[in-house]
């Protein structure tokens, strides 16, 4: 599988700079969120430089510096997309710096070896560094064959990450803690409503609030910049405002919206004739997932400094091309005299993918004539930001008389998730297919399958979540899966891997899950208070499959172990793999559990997270990675271990007590299993 990483510029000269003490900086065209990106780069750099490990220094490429990105850091694809690109230009590097010795000691280039950042030939010796600053005019050379894997020193080793250090001890600079002199704050006041515009204002306490220095008002929105943050907000809350809004939209109301049946439908898959022909033979599942907040730990920022006609920007974004080309669109700035500098990114998920705060930004940046820094509220984060849309899925199934499944379809609607980026395409192709369809084609050999999408529409915005559709529709498709290996009276696991077929991805997949049942301990004893599910999923060209054990303690849910298997293809760090599953692993708990977004009178009832449960520290279970690696390409990490844990866990649910959960969050469906039980 080929990845896109919509990096253009392959030139060592714009991604690498040799520094004095012959340390290398390379600058990212992706953004560091907390994925171990910058580890993987150096990885792959210094095992074709011939530099120590240590000596690679990774920064932010910003829009007027270092190799450019036109895709968003997201859909798990940095490393996959990169791992070729970045080796090259590190081997071109290597190679032209070996063409400039040889220039310098007139020997052939044949002759000169390299090693630890030192070329050498004969008695001749000189460090990078040395190379660098004795050469005047610079040859490129050709890209030269990449290291066989056979002799790799460091790609598929354990590494620490390099962004640790700085990390721990709070150096690190997040778009929260950037600061540049003279920078004033901002504070903005959003409607809480959707779709809501400013209907009038009363300004006048706020602009004599103490150090107020200026106030800008949008259809949308009200900014205030002041010399602190608390005056900005202090400013704010005393705007007095009224909203135009249209009321008494509700959680039921997205529901209705979002049900199959309802909107715009288009058929992504449809293989020989999946009727149904037997009542008596057909199973019947209907699924459902919530609205969601991407509840990252730093809500967005933004930092504006706009002089004259041009804006830099230090921005907490995934996506620099975009940020760079909405202001442009939305201001008067062309987009050469803007220059976006990434932050490192205290969670992103999706979230960071569109333009935030980075208008009001700007806006208020050249009201004041300053730089300002504009950070969302975590309440302005959860309802005015983007969340992931909610579902609903209803599968039909049929079995044979050996007990395959001989026709399966697949229904389901969902808002969108990529039209808030490119709101053109839902003119075009009706449903969001691509993103919020991802992981609903039906993967097993089955000889009639069909799976259909309904796109409804929502009044807020909906964008991507970590999984994008792959975590809804992976519940809704291996929930199933066990509902109907139950019916067929095979084991959920064994049910599973007789129909893995002979494609590529299926062998892979079947190899995966055996190992994981073997690995994972799916049929060793276990008590009766104990319950054990399974699930997997193929995402971004990667195979991930959960094992999870559960118990359920006065009604509560208590996942106490998680085995997950992984196959991602060659490994270029196993130590950053088990760090992005651990951590896609709480997320997933999380999400599976706990978190649900709703609506009250046309605005998210959910401010903060006192009222929007997550998983914390105690639900931390037992969490095991098995790495199953290989001589190919690699493939997606950070997305695909996130969506077979809810299924898992719903089907480790059933296993324990019989209770079929068929709705997200699983706590509150078993709190409604046993209200209406008691009844």
């Amino acid at each position: 599988m080929k990845f896109d990483s919509g990096v253009t510029d392959f030139d060592p000269t714009v991604w690498f700079e040799v520094n004095a003490d012959n340390t290398i900086t390379l600058k990212s065209p992706k953004v560091e969120m907390g994925q171990g990106i910058f580890t993987g780069f150096a990885i792959l750099a210094a095992e074709e430089l011939d530099v120590d490990f240590a000596g690679i220094k990774v920064v932010h490429a910003s829009t007027l510096s270092g190799p450019q990105s036109t895709a968003s850091t997201g859909m798990s694809n940095s490393t996959a997309s990169l791992y070729t690109g970045i080796r090259e230009v590190a081997a071109t590097l290597r190679e032209t710096l070996k063409l400039a010795a040889s220039k310098l000691w007139g020997v052939p280039i044949t002759t000169l070896q390299t090693a630890d950042g030192v070329i050498t030939s004969g008695s001749h010796r000189a460090t990078y560094a040395e190379i660098a600053q004795q050469t005047k005019k610079w040859k490129l050379a050709q890209t030269p064959a990449l290291r066989p894997a056979s002799t790799f020193k460091l790609i598929g080793k354990e590494h620490k990450r390099v962004d640790a250090e700085e990390k721990v001890l709070g150096k690190a600079v997040y778009g929260i803690d950037t600061d540049i002199p003279g920078m004033l704050y901002g504070s903005v006041l959003y409607c809480p409503y959707f779709g809501g515009e400013v209907k009038t204002a009363d300004t006048s306490r706020a602009s004599d609030s103490p150090g107020v220095l200026k106030i800008v008002q949008d259809k949308q929105w009200i900014g205030v910049v002041a010399r602190t943050r608390y005056a900005a907000e202090q400013a704010v809350s005393k705007i007095e405002v009224s909203w135009a809004f249209e009321p008494n939209y509700s959680t039921r109301d997205a529901i209705e919206a979002i049900t199959v049946g309802n909107g715009v439908a288009v058929v992504m898959q449809d293989e020989g004739d999946a009727t149904v022909d037997s009542k008596s033979e057909r199973m019947i599942g209907e699924y459902r997932t919530p609205l969601g907040y991407h509840a990252s730990m730093e809500p967005s920022v933004m930092i504006a400094d706009v002089s004259g006609e041009t804006v830099t920007l230090y921005a907490s974004t995934q996506n620099s091309a975009f940020m760079r080309e909405t202001i442009a669109a939305e201001t008067d700035f062309k987009e050469e005299n803007i220059e976006i500098i990434p932050r490192f990114i205290g969670g992103g998920f999706g979230r960071r993918g569109y333009k935030h705060n980075g208008i009001e930004a700007v806006k208020l940046s050249k009201a004041a004539g300053k730089p300002v820094h504009l950070l969302y509220t975590r309440q302005q984060e959860f309802q005015n930001g983007h969340v992931r849309p909610n579902t609903h899925h209803i599968i039909h199934g049929q079995l044979d008389t050996n007990g395959k499944v001989s026709v399966l379809q697949h229904e389901f609607a969902t808002g969108s998730m990529a039209f808030l980026a490119v709101p053109i395409a839902k003119t075009i192709i009706g449903a969001d297919f691509p993103a919020a369809g991802h992981g609903a084609r039906i993967p097993y050999t089955i000889p009639n399958k069909t799976t259909k999408i309904w796109g409804g529409d929502l009044p807020f915005q909906t964008g991507l979540w970590r999984g994008v559709g792959m975590f809804a529709n992976t519940f809704a498709m291996e929930s199933f899966m066990d509902e109907m290996a139950e019916r067929a009276g095979v084991d959920p696991l064994k049910f599973r891997i007789e129909h893995c077929g002979n494609t590529e991805l299926l062998q892979r997949r079947k190899k995966l899950l055996l190992k994981l049942g073997e690995e994972g301990g799916w049929n060793t004893p276990k008590t009766d208070s104990l319950g054990r599910g399974i699930a997997v999923c193929e995402d971004r060209g990667t195979i991930s499959a959960a094992l999870v054990e559960v118990q359920i303690i006065d009604k509560k849910i208590k996942v106490t172990r998680v085995v997950q298997a992984i196959d991602a293809g060659i490994i270029v760090n196993p130590n950053g793999v088990r760090q992005q599953v651990e951590g896609a692993t709480i997320m997933a708990i999380s999400a599976a559990i706990y978190e649900e977004a709703t609506i009250e009178n046309s605005q998210f009832v959910q401010t903060n997270f006192v009222d929007y449960q997550v998983a914390t520290l105690r639900d931390t279970p037992q969490i095991e990675v098995i790495i199953q690696g290989s001589l190919e390409l690699p493939s997606g990490v950070g997305e695909p271990p996130i969506s077979p844990v809810a299924p898992a866990i719903a089907n480790a649910i059933y296993n324990l007590s019989g209770i079929r959960l068929r709705s997200l969050p699983l706590q509150a469906a078993l709190e409604a299993h046993y209200r209406d039980s008691e009844k």
